[in-house]
């Protein structure tokens, strides 16, 4: 196993597209799913597959300290974000075209900032900031003029959900520095597992698992969350190997991707609308990233 200190930006870069390629088939299979079941079922199978091959890993790796936690603080901020985070994508990808809700997500970097100005009381230079109304000008362009055919609801959990992501990887790097990023992991599952369950049981959720007549779906639950756990095992090691500053960039490759997934699997229209909002919130969030490298 590599050391602390040693960096391998090219393994890195993989590891973090591998990541953005789970994150896309799991994207599907929930819209696939969706129709037949609601999104808190589905997000109590993804903790609840995802847990053993992180649980067996923590193990290996960290011995009988692998749910040693210091920052507790930060690991009840990062759930309780992490899991509103994913809620809202999940109800985003079931409302919306996919390409959209992947262009949305990107202003993750654009709420971060204004998240560190506001929280953090952080200085902000003119162009930065402009930097953010042009992000938020790019979201304008993509969303209006309203037409009947968008779902203003999935376009609202779309932001939400970046929103909340932004404010997850805040404390997710706080806690990275005391903690590991497997036990953090375990116990966010676990409490997003309780979560999804508690709301499931009280909404009537597991009404459509306990009524299977075929065990298709089971197997498609399972599946789903297997993926989920080496989801985050690739986000983990491809900034284990590879500075943030560094992967930033590849982040955008989740455009080409959910536009792919989009329109091979779904049928998915680009607009020229589409095109020039995404290109205006990119270059609004590349040059925030241009800004905080230069620092």
């Amino acid at each position: 196993m590599p050391s602390l200190n040693s960096k391998n930006n090219r393994l890195g870069a993989l590891y973090l597209v591998g990541e953005i390629a789970a994150t896309f088939l799991l994207a599907s299979i929930v819209k696939i799913l969706q129709p037949g079941f609601s999104i808190f079922i589905i997000l109590f199978f993804r903790y609840l597959f995802c847990l053993p091959l992180l649980v067996a890993y923590a193990i290996y790796t960290r011995g009988q300290d692998f749910l040693s936690i210091k920052n507790i603080r930060g690991l009840i901020l990062r759930t309780g974000f992490g899991f509103m985070g994913l809620l809202m994508w999940f109800l985003a990808i079931s409302k919306i075209d996919i390409s959209l809700a992947t262009a949305l997500l990107m202003t993750m970097p654009i709420f971060i900032t204004g998240l560190s100005i506001i929280i953090a009381k952080e200085q902000v230079c003119v162009k930065r900031l402009a930097s953010v109304l042009l992000g938020f000008f790019g979201v304008l362009v993509l969303l209006f003029p309203i037409n009947p055919e968008l779902n203003l609801w999935g376009a609202v959990f779309a932001l939400l959900g970046s929103l909340f992501a932004a404010l997850m990887f805040v404390y997710l790097r706080i806690l990275g520095r005391s903690d590991p990023s497997v036990s953090t992991a375990i116990w966010y599952n676990s409490m997003g597992l309780i979560l999804a369950g508690i709301i499931t049981g009280i909404l009537g959720g597991f009404e459509p698992i306990i009524n299977l007549s075929n065990p298709n779906p089971m197997y498609i639950f399972i599946a789903f969350g297997v993926l989920a756990s080496f989801q985050q095992f690739f986000l983990a090691q491809s900034h284990f190997h590879a500075e943030a500053s560094t992967l930033a960039p590849l982040h955008y490759l989740s455009i080409p991707f959910g536009v792919g997934v989009g329109i091979i699997f779904f049928g998915e229209i680009i607009t020229v609308k589409f095109l020039i909002g995404t290109t205006i919130i990119i270059a609004s969030t590349f040059y925030i990233f241009l800004g905080d490298r230069l620092k």
